[in-house]
């Protein structure tokens, strides 16, 4: 099974059940968004774990970091932000793992498919739901993302993995 892995804070600025949290506080606002992941992996059980990464440091107003049974909730420190951080859980997992990434941030949906993981936009996690019984169709489910042709997706990514290739043999970040 795979390990889905969430960019926190997009989520919950893509969904309007979390927005209404949000409103009220971000605290809130993250604590709806942990509490739904628990009950989707404890109703749906088609992921091994699940990673909620969300920018910032454990103090006053962020929850701290946790783990619970199938859910790890992560803050990451000054000096990485989610989105690498997400990136580093995918390049620093053994060898055959598979991955799902949550996530309608472009750098990290690139930087995914790159490393090997599937890629999911927030509008398909939710359209998923918590019960695997109502499972809407592929063609059903809200997406934000244009599909390519198999081969032109095939050919990106190549090229985004050399791409990568060359800058980290010539000592350049990822990120221009």
């Amino acid at each position: 099974m795979p390990v889905l892995i969430l960019d926190g804070y997009n989520v919950i600025h893509r969904l309007p059940m979390l927005q209404r949290e949000l409103d009220r506080s971000l605290q809130a606002a993250r604590q709806a968004l942990i509490t739904y992941c628990q009950t989707r992996h404890a109703k749906r059980g088609d992921v091994a774990h699940l990673y909620i990464v969300f920018d910032g440091t454990a103090h006053a107003g962020h929850l701290p970091s946790q783990r619970m049974e199938g859910l790890t909730v992560l803050f990451t420190d000054g000096k990485e932000t989610a989105d690498d951080r997400m990136l580093r859980l995918i390049r620093e997992a053994p060898a055959g793992s598979s991955f799902i990434i949550v996530s309608n941030d472009t750098y990290v949906y690139n930087n995914a498919r790159a490393h090997g993981a599937r890629v999911m936009s927030v509008e398909a996690f939710a359209a998923q739901g918590i019960s695997r019984r109502h499972r809407t169709s592929a063609s059903d489910r809200a997406t934000n993302k244009a599909r390519l042709a198999s081969e032109v997706a095939r050919q990106i990514t190549a090229a985004y993995r050399a791409d990568l290739e060359r800058r980290r043999t010539q000592g350049k970040p990822p990120r221009a």
